[in-house]
């Protein structure tokens, strides 16, 4: 990818609608270029009365208007906009997105909650690489609660209609917040929370809990402190001592005391009852608030998929039904994208070396992508699953022989190499099929390998053949090698297949990560 690739995020939400643009020079190097928020309460009337209000329209083509033309001062090449509950929920939503694709060339996408915590999600990881890994995040909006758990094997999410503006309108609150309305805003919320949470969102001693969104960013700001890491710390006991006192102030006296614009004014004290049930509810004790959402997010996947654009010979089409096949399965999709940004770069890196074909670079991504997609039936012999799930999962675009080689690669990135009185999909090829399914295989093993923490710690790879080595410098996030490199390797297969010596060195990145702007 060039380094002058200009990408473009826009979260039109409830309470605000926020634009961010950013130079991607990598697949996950943002350099923000420009950020702003605008605040346009598309949750007005919505939650009472099913309908995006007029006004709120007419200042929203005004927003938009302004983001289309600094996406065109700066050369904007890829972006996506989206719209989250208060377009959602409104049966007059179209009355927008019609106006903005005639007038401004903008295609607003509604997505659902699943979608912004899946956003949120990637953002956050994001952040925190390198550093320590969330499993509990709560996406705090003006429509929704969206609340993100690790299990043992997946991230499940929880949609909640308890966003701020939704429950400052629904309970019809204008100003300064009595104990009786406090009270029955965390009765209404505690309720929700206790019909909507799976048993795993209860807090243990290696739960880490991550809030977004603006409210959760401003309460850290007010009230919290900052890690060592330099993320904002907030105490959930600091901010229920803190409580009384700001729900008692009206809007006027917010602003002049903490120092907000009026938007935030009205909903902080909302937000601030909110998190504190949470806390309360799944006994969490502290909230890291990273500053990012649901922008940083789209950010990051445009610029992946901009890394990774594959010309037509690649078929595009068909990775985007396979990343479909994952999310139908409800498997989390962390891992397999960092495994085949690895596989790929691998592919790229080593073409002079294994001399496969172009179109065996989009089998071994596809492979990288879903090859732990067994983990869905059961973690033990997931390979095995995995193989069965590519053969008989319905992915459009993929058709024999490459469904059978995908299938195949995937099966040996585990246990034993490509073998045909073993492996079905690999025993239905022809040989020369077969030779190619196992060079592919030997490269997955290794990206694989190096993730083998999940942590998508690797951010850049390059590899040097000479003589009868192979040297990959993989730059990561943290000092020192992932567990993977120094303890299990993987390397055996890909030694014999290429007849070299790998030698694996981890440094720490040369450039920190850069993040992409602040969320709100």
């Amino acid at each position: 990818m060039s380094d002058d690739l200009v990408i473009g995020a826009i979260d039109a939400g409830s309470n605000a609608i926020r634009m961010s643009i950013a130079r991607a020079s990598g697949p996950r190097d943002l350099v923000p270029i420009a950020a702003e928020r605008v605040p346009v309460r598309l949750g007005h009337k919505t939650f009472t009365e099913g309908q995006l209000d007029g006004k709120a329209i007419e200042q929203a083509m005004v927003a938009f208007g302004r983001f289309r033309k600094q996406f065109d001062e700066h050369g904007v090449k890829r972006y996506r906009a989206v719209a989250t509950s208060a377009v959602r929920n409104a049966s007059n939503r179209e009355d927008l997105i019609d106006r903005l694709h005639r007038e401004l060339a903008i295609e607003l996408e509604t997505i659902d909650g699943e979608e912004e915590a899946r956003l949120v999600r990637r953002a956050v990881a994001h952040a925190l690489a390198g550093r320590q890994e969330a499993t509990l995040i709560a996406d705090l909006g003006g429509g929704s609660l969206e609340v993100t758990v690790k299990t043992a094997t997946e991230w499940t999410t929880s949609s909640m209609r308890i966003g701020t503006v939704r429950l400052l309108e629904t309970f019809g609150i204008t100003g300064p917040i009595s104990e009786d309305e406090a009270g029955l805003l965390r009765r209404y919320v505690a309720t929700q929370l206790r019909a909507s949470l799976p048993p795993e969102a209860q807090a243990n001693d290696t739960t880490i809990s991550v809030a977004c969104g603006g409210n959760a960013d401003a309460l850290a700001q007010l009230y919290g402190s900052v890690d060592k890491d330099g993320t904002q710390v907030l105490k959930l006991s600091a901010l229920q001592a803190a409580l009384p006192a700001l729900l008692a102030l009206d809007v006027e006296k917010r602003m002049a005391k903490l120092g907000v614009k009026q938007d935030r004014a009205e909903v902080i004290g909302v937000a601030g009852l909110v998190f504190a049930e949470l806390g309360v509810q799944v006994g969490i004790k502290k909230l890291l608030a990273p500053g990012v959402g649901i922008r940083e997010g789209i950010l990051l996947d445009l610029a992946e998929e901009s890394a990774a654009e594959l010309p037509a010979s690649r078929e595009p089409a068909v990775m985007a039904a396979a990343r479909a096949f994952a999310a139908r399965m409800a498997h989390a999709g962390g891992h397999g994208e960092q495994v085949r940004w690895l596989a790929r770069a691998l592919f790229d890196e080593l073409e002079d070396l294994h001399k496969l074909p172009e179109r065996c670079g989009v089998i071994l991504e596809l492979a990288a992508l879903l090859h732990d997609i067994g983990e869905v039936v059961h973690r033990q012999s997931h390979h095995k699953h995995s193989e069965y799930m590519i053969l008989n999962g319905r992915i459009p675009g993929l058709e024999s022989p490459e469904r059978e080689m995908v299938a195949a690669v995937a099966r040996a990135h585990r246990k034993s190499a490509p073998d045909a009185k073993k492996h079905t999909s690999y025993s239905a090829l022809p040989s020369s099929k077969q030779g190619e399914v196992r060079k592919m295989a030997a490269l997955l093993r290794i990206a694989d390998s190096l993730d083998a923490d999940h942590r998508q710690k690797i951010v850049r790879l390059r590899a040097d053949v000479g003589g009868k080595k192979v040297r990959l410098e993989c730059e990561a996030l943290a000092n020192g090698a992932p567990p993977s490199v120094p303890e299990m390797h993987r390397s055996d297969e890909f030694e014999e297949i290429f007849d070299r010596k790998l030698v694996v060195e981890v440094v720490k990145a040369a450039t920190p990560r850069r993040r992409a702007s602040r969320s709100e």
